[in-house]
């Protein structure tokens, strides 16, 4: 059995304001770094043998403290990024339907096989999650894994071990700061905690 703690990284500048940060190396808002902090201590005392984290520094940042106290060093991916917004990365969702309104209208066609022009689609990523998350789950078996990382791939990660399908997607709520717990049993997997932002009000 493999335990997964799934950390998304805290709030950044560019979520604040509503810019799409797939691939853009957005940094920890202050409120960001106070949920790192908070972060640290309530996970302080659970039991973690790896970290994985993307090497972007909103997700670095968020679990530096806690690999410091667990003195563990967290091992970068790329195969677990955001999606990569392509030409739109920086811009708000309000920028898009104003300036490329027929992009939008694809968007709403194509659903999951939509492609960000010059980036991924719904599907890729998910793909590329799937396949990440399969070798570490091979490779990690009896422990304790925590991957901090981004909103849609925590979606993404949930999909897979769950139904195997990305159709489920956008089912799961996954705020800035939030903890989602998994245990996968012989490739049975049962949520414990899911979206858990109480930390915040210790």
């Amino acid at each position: 059995m493999i335990k997964l703690i799934l950390v998304r990284h805290g709030i950044t500048v560019c979520n604040e304001v509503g810019d799409l940060s797939g691939l853009t190396d957005s940094i920890l808002s202050e409120k960001g770094k106070l949920q790192a902090n908070k972060i640290a201590e309530y996970l302080k005392y659970e039991v973690i043998d790896k970290i994985y984290t993307t090497p972007f520094s909103r997700t670095k940042d968020t679990i530096k403290k806690l690999a410091e106290v667990k003195n563990i060093q967290a091992k970068e991916t790329c195969q677990l990024n955001e999606i990569n917004f392509g030409d739109f990365e920086g811009l708000s969702f309000k920028v898009i339907e104003e300036k490329y309104p027929e992009e939008v209208e694809r968007m709403i066609k194509e659903g999951f096989e939509y492609k960000y022009p010059n980036g991924e689609s719904s599907k890729d990523t998910f793909i590329r999650v799937k396949n990440e998350m399969s070798k570490i789950i091979n490779s990690n078996d009896n422990s304790t894994v925590l991957i901090c990382s981004h909103g849609g791939t925590i979606r993404n990660i949930i999909s897979y071990l769950l139904c195997d399908d990305y159709k489920y997607h956008w089912n799961f709520k996954i705020d800035n700061g939030s903890i989602t717990e998994i245990e996968v049993d012989n490739n049975f997997a049962v949520i414990n905690k899911l979206n858990d932002t109480s930390y915040m009000n210790l």
